[in-house]
């Protein structure tokens, strides 16, 4: 009997532990802080690391698919306008042990190059994400920047 429960332990330790629903809201979380750091500081290949290799993001109309796409448009962006992306409400939700959902809300300001003055808010809007587990970690899968209000 003492070989069995040993045999049964051991066998248990190698299946890894499933994640809780905080440690999926963290993890997800971090990517979309993550995203709005290196997105601001134009670190292209941290950016593109936040998400899958075939992930896709869509910025207003704008669509780029997969990694080496997501960080050449970081590259591509680095002489243009700054901008700081102020995340707020962020709602992950697991949907089963290798995918969730999200939707986090931004308030992104934007000045031009060297100038530091904005007037206020560039764009209001909601990111929608879908995550998905891989062998490196949690990762963005899809993520979509939809407008919320129109500003004047």
């Amino acid at each position: 009997m003492k070989r069995l429960v040993a045999t049964i332990a051991l066998f248990l330790s190698f299946i890894p532990a499933a994640f809780s629903a905080e440690d999926v809201y963290r993890a997800c979380s971090n990517l979309v802080y993550g995203y709005a750091y290196h997105r601001d500081n134009f670190n292209a290949e941290e950016f593109s690391n936040l998400f899958t290799e075939d992930a896709s993001l869509s910025v207003l109309g704008q669509n780029w698919v997969g990694r080496d796409n997501i960080r050449a448009r970081i590259d591509s962006i680095r002489e243009g306008n700054t901008g700081r992306h102020e995340m707020s409400t962020i709602f992950i939700e697991p949907i089963d042990d290798t995918h969730a959902t999200g939707v986090s809300y931004a308030t992104i300001y934007s000045a031009p190059p060297g100038e530091n003055t904005v007037s206020g808010p560039a764009f209001i809007g909601e990111y929608h994400d879908e995550f998905v587990l891989t062998e490196e970690g949690w990762k963005i899968a899809k993520r979509t920047l939809k407008r919320r209000y129109i500003l004047e």
